[in-house]
């Protein structure tokens, strides 16, 4: 069968209205949230640690006019936790990287997960997964997950229980950008921070039964530490004068020879092997001050913070593995009603530390709250 031309076009046409019209959905739907909520469009549970960054790259990474060996950026680093204000609960926990000592704007801004994959991975699942979301979460996830085994997958790897520290993880983008070195070749890249030193083993990592139901996101029943542990172990450490060392790594690999048709490798569901596309340092990383709870909220981070050189491809459809970058490009319409909202009626206080305060959330419910 022979495509005819104008009907390619016009199929191409509909794919991109079809993703404009669920990014306008989707990003109305999230900022109205963030305004009458006073939350982030996600990962709400956080903190700001700040220091500086030091570009050491790898002899293998090829020359970058951005990452120039020995360059230095002060820089901010936000931990976070997604979906519950609950820093004992299974949940994805996050690191996102400010190239600058500022609340906004900077030259780069990397989002990175805990997972080498997530539970979704293009427009389309991402909008599935919410509506399971605003449904409730725990069992409502169920029917998605089913759905989609890879999601389960995806879920189960990326959780985390009662880690010790958030420097004894490890981040990754998942999602894949570009990288134009001084040779103007476009390479594809993954970034992913690191403990240093690190032993190879994470904190936190779930068991059996925790990888295989990781809906059941409540603190176990015996719990003794309450909600902001992990916030209290890291302004304790920080302010004993503990300094945490991360290393920023890249995954580099060239675009396929027909660039018309887009490969699986690029969907952030599919890992790439690190034999064959090894890890390879990029910069050094020193934090040594936690942020105040109202400086840590209005910091912000936005994909939108990248040089040139540094391209976040672009969607053609909510099935295009870009899609993803895609609607977190238009999340800043989320952060920006949520600063407004804190301009109206202030910066939200921090979370109370009992479990049986009125906003903390049991999914599914529990009767007696550890």
């Amino acid at each position: 069968m022979i495509e005819h031309p104008f009907l390619e076009a016009l199929a191409a046409l509909w794919a991109r209205f079809v993703l404009a019209l669920c990014t306008f959905g989707v990003t109305l739907l999230i900022s109205a949230n963030s305004l009458f909520a006073k939350v982030r469009m996600s990962h709400d549970n956080g903190y700001v640690l700040r220091g500086r960054l030091r570009i050491a790259a790898d002899a293998r990474v090829p020359g970058h006019d951005f990452f120039e060996q020995g360059r230095s950026f002060a820089c901010r680093v936000r931990h976070g936790a997604a979906s519950y204000k609950d820093d004992a609960k299974l949940v994805v926990r996050s690191a996102s990287i400010k190239f600058a000592d500022r609340r906004g704007r900077s030259p780069l801004d990397i989002l990175m997960n805990t997972g080498r994959m997530p539970l979704f991975w293009n427009a389309r699942t991402f909008m599935q997964f919410m509506r399971r979301s605003i449904q409730g979460k725990g069992k409502h996830y169920v029917p998605y997950l089913q759905q989609h085994p890879q999601a389960a997958i995806g879920g189960g790897d990326s959780v985390r229980r009662d880690p010790d520290t958030p420097h004894r993880l490890v981040y990754r983008t998942q999602t894949t950008s570009g990288f134009i070195g001084r040779d103007k070749v476009l390479r594809h890249v993954r970034y992913r921070l690191v403990p240093e030193p690190f032993d190879g083993i994470e904190s936190g990592m779930p068991d059996d039964w925790d990888r295989h139901h990781a809906w059941l996101q409540n603190p176990l029943p015996d719990e003794t530490r309450g909600r902001n542990y992990l916030k209290d172990a890291v302004r304790a450490a920080v302010e004993a004068g503990q300094v945490m060392r991360y290393k920023l790594q890249i995954q580099l690999r060239l675009p396929p020879p027909d660039e018309t048709v887009q490969p699986e490798w690029i969907a952030s569901s599919v890992p790439w092997d690190e034999t064959i596309f090894p890890w390879l340092d990029l910069a050094e990383l020193e934090l040594d001050e936690m942020l105040s709870h109202k400086e840590s909220m209005l910091t912000w981070f936005d994909l939108r913070h990248h040089p040139a050189s540094l391209p976040i491809p672009k969607a053609r459809s909510i099935d295009d593995a870009h899609s993803l970058n895609h609607l977190r490009l238009a999340g800043i319409w989320a952060t920006r009603a949520r600063l407004l909202s804190y301009a109206l009626t202030g910066v939200p206080k921090p979370y109370p530390d009992s479990r049986q305060a009125r906003d903390w959330l049991g999914v599914p419910p529990m009767a007696k709250p550890p």
